[in-house]
C-alpha cells in the first residue's frame, strides 16, 4: 500500500511530451469511498514553495501509471500556459 507521502516524492511526467511537470503538492481525497479525486501540482518554484505561480489540478482519471520514481499523467488542454 502506498502512502500519500510516497506519492508526493515522485516526479510527475506528462505522457504526451515526456516533460517533467513537477511534484504532487496536494490530493483531493474522498474518504467515504476511499478514492483520490484529483492531484494538485505547483507550477513554479522549488517544489512549489518559492516563487509559487499557482498550480494545476489533474483529475485522478488522468493518472496513467505510478512507478518507483515517476507518476505519468495524460493532461489535455492548457497546462502551464502551453497548449498540449
Amino acid at each position: 500500500m502506498m502512502r500519500s507521502f510516497d506519492l508526493r516524492q515522485k516526479k510527475v511526467i506528462d505522457a504526451d511530451t515526456a516533460e517533467k511537470i513537477g511534484y504532487i503538492r496536494d490530493m483531493d481525497i474522498d474518504f467515504e469511498n476511499g478514492r483520490i479525486n484529483s492531484v494538485t501540482i505547483p507550477k513554479g518554484g522549488i517544489l512549489g514553495m518559492l516563487g509559487d505561480k499557482g498550480s494545476i489540478t489533474v483529475p485522478w482519471e488522468n493518472v496513467q501509471a505510478i512507478g518507483r520514481e515517476y507518476v505519468i499523467i495524460k493532461q489535455t488542454g492548457n497546462i502551464f500556459g502551453k497548449e498540449l
